[in-house]
């Protein structure tokens, strides 16, 4: 609809007409709600959509980063409950394959396994791919190196350099919980071998369920 006129009940509006403020129908887009264009409504919602996408996005990084840095940080106990939903699925090629369901087992698995092993740890994460299934939950894929220093081997001095260096290829799905992006499932496994540098732990009997 070209030019200015009154709308009447006969006139349809087109993805080209607006209403100006005196009530005329002008050629740009369509009513909405409040007689404000729809086109104007579509592009708020749009936008509201993009940045509440975005804001998710972030929280599902930073819960990525601090599931690593609470392990650097020995902070055991808290990782569970910060970063994974009561049923997370786990599982992990390095340095043997084991996997890991919900909070008590992934607790006691640091506590009883990781604790004893390790005098220090930092993981590095490369850049991380996000990505959108549906409204539900995302999923992550990362490559992440991590620098071990092994309690018996302590007595070498604390300024050694590692004793193992692995680059993980890490695969998580996000879903939201108690209203935080959480992990529900995450798989790593060795982006080219087992060992980057060093020498990895022997691997416990019986380590894989």
């Amino acid at each position: 609809m070209t030019g200015q006129s009154t709308p009447t009940a006969g006139d349809t509006v087109t993805a080209d007409d607006t209403v100006t403020a005196d009530g005329t129908l002008r050629g740009d887009g369509p009513v909405g709600p409040g007689g404000a264009p729809a086109g104007a409504h579509r592009a708020a919602d749009g936008l509201a959509a993009r940045v509440a996408r975005l804001e998710a996005e972030r929280e599902v990084l930073r819960t990525f980063t601090r599931s690593f840095r609470l392990v650097d940080q020995r902070a055991y106990d808290s990782v569970a409950e910060r970063c994974l939903t009561p049923d997370a699925e786990l599982e992990f090629g390095l340095p043997t394959p084991h996997r890991l369901r919900g909070h008590d087992e992934f607790t006691r698995h640091l506590r009883e396994r990781v604790a004893p092993a390790s005098e220090m740890v930092a993981h590095v994460p490369g850049l991380a791919a996000v990505e959108w299934e549906r409204s539900a939950q995302a999923t992550l894929t990362a490559y992440v190196t991590a620098w071990h220093w092994f309690s018996a081997r302590a007595r070498l001095g604390a300024l050694r350099p590692a004793d193992w260096t692995a680059v993980g290829l890490v695969e998580d799905v996000y879903r939201r919980h108690d209203g935080r992006w959480l992990i529900a499932r995450r798989r790593v496994t060795p982006a080219a071998g087992l060992v980057a540098a060093g020498s990895p732990p022997p691997a416990p009997a019986g380590h894989f369920r």
